[in-house]
């Protein structure tokens, strides 16, 4: 059985935070996209990078595209974490993989996060339509990934980086692209949805189709840019999560600072 807890990167531990901050990586990525949010997060929000195996680290270790034993394996790592109160954040498949997370540990644990933030990604109730791209043959899925235009053209350019990149994107495509939706309860939590105004794999319908999966408070925010506008935002995107934290530690009576 690989690990668990390889599965939850601490980049720089911050044992005083107030919560911890999930965060799941979009396909072909890895958790190290997210070490640099680390310096401009509040000092009050530990983040916590979700690392899937065969990639970074975990590059030796054989990739699984099973949702639900990618669940499993986050879920027993989880017992190390429930300590403290926590945000969800996932773009594109991360967001997926961010609601079954949530789903497995409330049944498991019974917990909730304070709040979630999905990014770059339709509701999980609603059908598949963009192109299966883990089928295609190296030449045509190279021509689809400069669609998304977030994979670094380094890799494009370079057939050697090329060949240990596809598998892994391919990998994680047949995870969306497999994806079978349980219905599910509401969460009691807000949720965030966040989005580029020229992403071509996610619809404004297809993002507020999020709104299904709250009683609380639904907010959906458009930002200019395509698949990876989190890149040209990061600034204001992560001072947006850092509200997320003060509104909550608000809550307490005692203001962040």
């Amino acid at each position: 059985m690989i690990d668990t807890p390889n599965w939850f990167l601490e980049h720089k531990r911050n044992p005083s935070a107030l919560f911890r901050f999930f965060c799941f990586h979009h396909s072909g990525g890895g958790a190290s996209a997210y070490f640099p949010w680390i310096e401009q997060l509040s000092p009050h929000i530990e983040l916590i990078a979700i690392q899937l195996p065969g990639r970074e680290n975990r590059f030796t270790e054989p990739l699984i595209n099973n949702i639900n034993d990618i669940t499993a394996y986050l879920t027993e790592g989880f017992c190390y974490y429930i300590d403290k109160p926590f945000f969800v954040f996932g773009h594109s498949l991360g967001a997926l993989l961010s609601f079954e997370f949530i789903k497995a540990i409330h049944e498991r644990y019974a917990v909730f996060p304070l709040h979630m933030i999905v990014s770059a990604t339709k509701a999980p109730h609603l059908p598949f339509r963009v192109k299966r791209l883990s089928q295609l043959d190296n030449s045509s899925l190279k021509e689809e990934l400069k669609i998304y235009n977030g994979i670094d053209e380094r890799i494009l350019q370079n057939d050697e980086l090329l060949d240990l990149f596809l598998p892994i994107i391919r990998s994680d495509f047949s995870i969306c692209e497999n994806y079978r939706y349980a219905a599910s309860k509401p969460f009691p939590f807000d949720i965030l949805a966040l989005s580029g105004t020229n992403d071509p794999t996610v619809t404004e319908e297809e993002l507020l189709g999020w709104s299904a999966y709250t009683t609380e408070k639904f907010e959906p925010v458009f930002f200019p840019g395509g698949h990876f506008f989190i890149k040209e935002h990061q600034k204001s995107i992560l001072e947006m999560f850092n509200q997320i934290g003060e509104n909550h530690y608000s809550l307490t009576g005692k203001p962040l600072v």
